[in-house]
């Protein structure tokens, strides 16, 4: 397969994971264990590509490498294939996928475009120097994302990081909150711009923190509860 560069913005609409190495045996200080994992993505250009991404330390996830390789359709399908057989896809999740990857492309948002997506009196949300950036109460914040998991990155002024559990790629919440669309969070919780201003600025400083515990600021989704105790 051939090397590919691809973008920090690169849209994950046809994600899949593909295959998985796991640690293995005990881990010693100063020693590395690699754990690899393949996925697949479509890049800021329309073209599918496999990232190969490797963990060189489970005790530190700052320690990794990416490599991209451009693919086609037929290595696609074959990936899918592999997972079928691997007991990760479905027959019905191989056909969905497939239809993902023939569907027009959507150019995702301009990750080179300096702008402000949404501001009020507390709040500043934008994007300059092609990274995602909130300003809360006057203190600013880098907003970056890992997508394997997906984990949202929350880093202050002075470099310390919190990292959200099953939450969001940035780049995916402007280009929504820029076309006036909302999002939703693995807990079926719709954000609107502002909420996720409320979200990144109570979760920030805290480390580590799960989607769940994360969006507790939110009080309760009642749209979402009323739903539920219909069905």
């Amino acid at each position: 397969m051939k090397e590919y560069k691809v973008n920090s913005g690169y849209g994950w609409h046809a994600w899949f994971w593909v295959d998985k190495e796991e640690f293995e045996g005990e881990w010693k200080p100063g020693t590395l264990r690699y754990r690899i994992e393949k996925a697949v993505g479509r890049a800021d250009d329309g073209k599918l590509f496999l990232m190969v991404w490797t963990n060189l330390d489970q005790h530190n996830s700052d320690r990794f490498s990416r490599a991209f390789y451009e693919i086609d359709e037929r290595e696609y399908a074959e990936l899918l294939d592999r997972a079928i057989k691997q007991g990760e896809l479905t027959p019905n999740d191989r056909e969905h996928l497939i239809k993902r990857m023939k569907a027009p492309f959507i150019p995702p948002w301009d990750v080179h475009k300096a702008v402000v997506v949404y501001r009020d009196g507390r709040y500043t949300l934008g994007q300059q120097n092609g990274r995602p950036y909130l300003i809360a109460n006057g203190e600013r914040f880098a907003l970056t994302c890992q997508p394997y998991e997906p984990c949202l990155y929350i880093t202050d002024k002075d470099g310390c990081k919190t990292t959200v559990h099953n939450a969001f790629d940035p780049f995916d919440a402007l280009n929504a909150f820029s076309r006036g669309k909302t999002i939703t969070s693995i807990t079926g919780r719709k954000y609107d711009a502002r909420d996720f201003c409320r979200m990144v600025e109570y979760a920030a400083g805290m480390a580590d923190i799960g989607m769940n515990d994360a969006e507790a600021v939110l009080g309760t989704d009642k749209k979402r509860e009323k739903t539920a105790k219909k069905n």
